[in-house]
């Protein structure tokens, strides 16, 4: 039988892609030097490609920029700038006098002007030192500051601490209301998404993290901080700018770290299963291959790296040396059989070309579903991740293929026998997979009538789950900033914030009094909610402390003035006296202000506590004189809250919708195609309802756990239920092909989910928090899902008979591997 007549003869599409795959592997074989030069200069193209590739760690990455809550926010920066600033906490335990100490407060303004003079891209530093103190005069006001005034006696400081204290907005700000501590607040001119040319440092330094904004921001402060003549001070700084810069770090340098600690692992792994130093190190090259190639895309579209990439990396090594298992299982089993390196090789693709392939299209349209989301950084990780996954098939036809063809021809007696050892598993091995055979066999409505219970438990953990994040918890508790950031969260608070935006539509509009009591109104409502509302800024303090300042300090006269002209009045008494402060809330016509509410890091469920209660208080007394929008970053983190709602139902939709069609296409059968997509579900099913359980919420960290384990969890099946279909053919009956299919796949499939198991253990290892538990969940459901596909999938096969009727012989002749070799 010619391999032409046989392609004639077979209808079977899973058949013609076995020749296909069949025919891929000779080529290989036989054009190896091609194939190795090719993927040379694809590394080489590649390593150039992605070098060019940016970092972009700020909410901007899951934003589009159509989005209505990201168009407000970059609005509102359009006209009050950059919302990014450094926050520097600090306290002098050991003076007598504290943070008011002569001394201390010397060095305070010293630190100042340091900070002013020598960091890069800051709009201001806020201090004590400067801050405005309004009062009132004969002839007017007077807005004094400290700076200007030094130097100052110890007695003299201690008055000018009781006149901050008696400064509402200053309390909380740049003073702890028990004066013990004070802040420095840095707000910068420059965002971390800025074009590359205006966030460089040195314009010919190129563009490593080292020479761009917010990293060389960061150092500079942290070098002035550790400075000698700063000593006796404690400081702990913190704010969007360590943040963002620490984020940087790992995303960069982490994600390089997390893959080579993967490929160490694996390597060793498949080099204690397999003996060979060739097969533990040429799945390890494929994968670096395929990392490097998914950067270099990301790079061609026009991307930058985020959040989202960084386990992505390990994702992808775990899938590609999963692919490659199969084959170098296949490959060190036939190898020896046949006695030529290019038969082995040829009937290896033969077997398990086809099921990589289609474990490869079903892990891509897994992460392929996430393109759909509205999360920006997420939508776009399933899309370079999909095909990173792609990739890593190709190069393990091809280039895995080359790698094996190196080496004797003929295996000697000593290597042919360790060979079928090794291959295969060994004797005890063997009878475990004949157990587990022998036990579905005879247990298979048990298995049901437990896994249907074990699902129907999940469910009413899955109904527990709640959907909530807190973006500082994303980080390990090894960072030493997340305990900086949570003590400066605890004195003084308020590192994020919720902003209300005010627009009139007209110049001066602001200054209507109508406008000015609708804002109070807000802010007053929102100061009511001090369990998560630390402080709140707007225009008006600074006209209720003029008006106060006018009418000698008198608190009775802490109010809104009456009329438009004398609002007015105070206004440009106030900038001609050299009040900037209003800057901060105003934009330069007066058409829009805003009203900034500073709260406590929490879970953003309570930041939609205080959005409702706000949103009563609005409802009850809406806003009339302007349009009235919510922004700031705590709007993005609702926004963001709102997609992971809509997006985890519909990211597993997709997921199951699309996995679900090509496994009926795969085995033209509904039949067949839904039920092995069942074993892929049960592992979802589990692993979120021991989420609802566990009380681990689902945030956009974890919002496609259920989605990729889809993806991947299907790829054992695949093997399983193609190798158990092909046997069935050939012999004819269900128990008999059950027990050959388990034995050939089976301890592929046990290296494969080791291999993820291992892979994604890696995470653990990650400074974010985030990482590490994404990791336990994917592993977690790795083992489940084997647990199904040895258990529950043959039990089904065995109840539904999806393949047909039994027969007393198969349509396969025992000598087709022989011909298949030949041809």
């Amino acid at each position: 039988m010619s391999e032409s007549q046989d392609l004639n003869s077979a209808p079977d599409p899973i058949e013609r892609l076995n020749r296909m795959f069949a025919a891929i592997g000779g080529w290989s074989f036989d054009h190896r030097w091609i194939v190795l030069a090719t993927s040379l200069l694809l590394l080489l193209g590649a390593l150039g490609v992605a070098g060019q590739v940016r970092v972009d760690n700020s909410f901007e990455a899951y934003f589009a920029a159509g989005d209505p809550a990201y168009q407000s926010y970059t609005e509102y920066r359009d006209l009050f700038g950059s919302d990014e600033i450094s926050y520097i906490l600090y306290s002098a335990p050991e003076a007598e006098h504290g943070i008011f100490d002569a001394k201390v407060m010397g060095q305070i303004l010293e630190l100042t002007t340091a900070l002013e003079d020598e960091v890069p891209f800051i709009y201001q530093v806020r201090t004590l030192t400067n801050a405005e103190l309004i009062e009132g005069v004969e002839d007017g006001i007077e807005i004094r500051k400290l700076d200007d005034a030094w130097p100052v006696e110890q007695a003299e400081l201690l008055e000018w601490r009781d006149r901050f204290l008696s400064k509402p907005y200053i309390v909380n700000g740049v003073l702890s209301p028990d004066a013990q501590y004070g802040a420095i607040v840095i707000e910068m001119d420059r965002s971390s998404t800025d074009p590359l040319d205006e966030i460089r440092l040195d314009p010919e330094g190129g563009d490593g993290l080292a020479n761009l904004y917010p990293q060389v921001t960061d150092h500079k402060i942290d070098e002035i901080l550790a400075r000698p003549e700063f000593e006796g001070i404690a400081f702990e700084h913190s704010g969007d700018v360590p943040l963002n810069a620490i984020y940087n770090t790992i995303i960069t340098e982490e994600s390089t770290l997390l893959q080579s600690i993967t490929a160490l692992v694996i390597g060793l792994m498949l080099l204690a299963f397999f003996r060979n130093f060739v097969s533990a190190i040429g799945p390890v090259i494929i994968v670096q291959l395929t990392v490097i190639l998914c950067v270099a895309i990301i790079a061609l579209l026009g991307w930058k790296l985020d959040m989202s990439f960084g386990s992505v990396p390990t994702l992808l090594s775990a899938i590609g040396v999963a692919q490659s298992v199969h084959i170098l299982s296949e490959f060190r089993a036939r190898w020896p059989a046949l006695g030529d390196r290019r038969a082995a090789l040829v009937e290896t693709l033969y077997l398990v070309g086809a099921p990589c392939l289609l474990t490869s299209v079903t892990t891509a349209a897994g992460f392929a579903s996430m393109s759909f989301v509205p999360i920006k950084a997420i939508a776009r990780s399933g899309i370079y991740t999909s095909l990173g996954v792609l990739a890593a098939f190709a190069l393990t036809m091809t280039l895995l293929v080359v790698i094996l063809s190196f080496g004797r021809d003929e295996p000697s007696e000593k290597v042919a026998s360790r060979a079928k050892r090794q291959a295969k598993g060994s004797a005890a091995f063997h009878a475990a997979l004949h157990k587990i055979a022998d036990f579905t066999i005879r247990r298979r409505l048990p298995i049901l009538a437990g896994f249907a219970a074990a699902i129907l438990v999940s469910v009413v953990g899955m109904g527990q789950i709640v959907v909530d994040s807190n973006w500082l918890d994303d980080l390990s508790d090894r960072i030493p900033l997340k305990a900086k950031t949570r003590h400066v969260d605890e004195v003084m608070g308020g590192l994020a914030n919720l902003i209300y935006l005010f627009d009139t539509g007209e110049p001066d509009g602001v200054k209507n009094p109508e406008v000015l009591r609708e804002i109070e109104r807000l802010q007053i409502r929102a100061n009511q909610e001090d369990w998560i509302v630390v402080k709140t800024y707007s225009l008006v303090d600074i006209l209720k402390d003029l008006n106060q300042s006018f009418h000698g300090g008198d608190p009775a006269f802490y109010t809104l003035p009456d009329s438009r002209e004398l609002i007015a009045q105070y206004l440009l008494l106030y900038e001609t006296s050299g009040g900037e402060e209003a800057e901060r809330y105003v934009s330069p016509d007066y058409s829009s202000t805003n009203l900034e509410a500073r709260v406590r890091l929490v879970m953003t469920s309570d930041m939609v506590v205080l959005t409702e209660a706000l949103d009563a208080e609005l409802a009850e007394r809406p806003v009339e004189h302007s349009e009235l929008s919510m922004t700031g970053i705590g709007a993005l983190w609702l926004e963001l809250l709102d997609y992971i709602v809509s997006s985890q139902s519909q990211g597993v939709l997709l997921a199951f919708s699309a996995i679900a069609l090509l496994m009926c296409l795969i085995f033209q059968s509904v039949k067949t195609g839904l039920i092995s997509m069942v074993p892929n579900l049960t592992p979802v099913f589990l692993t979120l309802g021991a989420m609802g359980f566990l009380g681990i919420p689902l945030d956009y960290n974890k919002l496609f756990v259920a989605t990729i384990a889809i993806g991947i969890a299907v790829d054992d099946t695949i093997h399983l239920v193609s190798r158990y279909h092909h046997e069935f053919k050939r012999v004819g009956r269900y128990e008999e092909a059950l027990r050959v299919a388990m034995v050939d796949v089976g301890r592929a499939l046990v290296i494969t989910s080791v291999t993820l198991v291992l892979g994604f253990s890696v995470l653990l290892f990650s400074l974010m928090a985030s990482r590490a538990v994404f990791g336990i969940l994917l592993s977690s459901t790795i083992v489940i899902a084997l647990i199904a596909d040895f258990l529950l999938m043959p039990a089904l096969i065995l109840t539904f008979k999806p393949f047909g009727p039994e027969s007393a012989r198969g349509e396969r002749p025992e000598n087709e591997s022989t011909e298949l070799a030949a041809a």
